[in-house]
């Protein structure tokens, strides 16, 4: 029997709170929450990936 875990793209962690996102040259991966910040601040992900909206805004319905 063999498992597919799921682990982050750049550091391997394989915590259960994995983010998907679209990087702007890597393409969709899982990060975890640590690299995503990482990467996040580097403006490294395609704007609005990941977001439930769906209109590339805030999916945090309180703004705009």
């Amino acid at each position: 029997m063999s498992t597919n875990k799921t682990s982050c793209h750049f550091c391997g962690s394989s915590e259960s709170a994995l983010l998907w996102a679209e990087h702007k040259e890597l393409g969709g991966m899982w990060v975890c929450p640590d690299c995503w910040r990482k990467v996040f601040v580097k403006n490294l992900f395609v704007t609005g990936s990941g977001s439930s909206k769906g209109d590339g805004g805030c999916s945090c319905g309180s703004c705009g």
